[in-house]
């Protein structure tokens, strides 16, 4: 399955399903998604090829654009949003916004964009980035995939979709005891890492691991609860209030694994994010001056 069909048999149909088709946004400029999210009080970014939709965002002032850098990363903080627009009524976007990005693109096209991310302004921390190892399956593997699922009781996304919709959406969840110890651990031992780098004059970590980790491990809860329900076969209810110390133990080692790909993939060799976007950059120049010189060789007996 190609990140096309995956981003919308995954994503885009279940979310249709269950009436959200108003939230999802498949192209904007900053303005636009302004005005979404103001109106509708929550967005779904939906793109099998996020790479040009971004780059559209992230264009600056000087760039001729309307983009807005500190949108993106004010949404992820929650911080409550007003602008305020000379040709239109005023926008407001309400503390703790939903918006999603479950989005797909070209590893050397994420490498680029992480690039343009790394200029001090925070948004490439706050993006968690994952590379598997997407191998072609072969036709006996994908025969059996096809008769495996055909036997379980959940056979699409959608049904989860559904349970995890069903949810109240003013429900606060908390870590139990042995949780929020760990949770204070873990956050403790982030700023000691960096506070030690500083003290050796060097430039601190960047990364949002302490927002990360119990946003996460509050996903994985409600994931866990509604898998659970959906496998044994009983019908849905709201999720216990509570996290278990359990589910937050799991989470760290899962969100230290998308930032060290992250990492890998724009430091190849401790290739820092700005010589990656020269490097890319070159090559493409390069493939592009080999194209042209394929295409001027044809018909004289050379061959590129």
């Amino acid at each position: 399955m190609g990140k096309s069909s995956a981003i919308q048999y995954a994503a885009q149909d279940p979310v249709e399903n269950i009436g959200l088709t108003e939230a999802i946004i498949s192209k904007t400029t900053s303005s636009g998604l302004v005005k979404l999210l103001a109106k509708k009080k929550k967005g779904m970014i939906l793109s099998p090829e996020i790479f040009d939709l971004l780059k559209k965002l992230l264009k600056s002032d000087e760039d001729n654009a309307t983009g807005d850098i500190q949108l993106l990363c004010r949404l992820f903080s929650g911080e409550r949003c007003s602008y305020h627009f000379s040709t239109e009524e005023s926008r407001l976007i309400l503390p703790n916004t939903p918006l999603c990005l479950p989005d797909s693109t070209q590893l050397v096209n994420a490498a680029k964009q992480i690039a343009r991310m790394d200029q001090g302004h925070g948004l490439g921390d706050r993006i968690l980035l994952a590379t598997p190892l997407a191998f072609r399956p072969t036709l006996i593997e994908m025969e059996a995939a096809t008769d495996y699922s055909s036997t379980e009781l959940v056979s699409d996304f959608s049904e989860m979709f559904e349970s995890i919709n069903g949810i109240d959406e003013n429900v606060d969840f908390v870590f139990d005891e042995g949780g929020k110890e760990l949770l204070r651990e873990k956050i403790d031992e982030f700023v000691a890492e960096v506070n030690e780098v500083i003290r050796n004059g060097k430039v601190s970590p960047k990364s949002k691991t302490p927002e990360l980790i119990p946003r996460i491990a509050c996903a994985l809860h409600v994931f866990y609860h509604a898998l659970e329900e959906l496998l044994a076969g009983v019908p849905s209810s709201e999720p216990d209030t509570t996290i278990s110390k359990t589910t937050l133990e799991s989470t760290p080692s899962f969100v230290n694994n998308l930032e060290t790909q992250k990492e890998i993939l724009c430091q190849p060799g401790r290739i820092s994010p700005s010589d990656c976007q020269i490097m890319f950059s070159s090559i493409e120049k390069a493939l592009k001056f080999i194209e042209t010189l394929r295409k001027r060789s044809e018909g004289t007996g050379c061959t590129f």
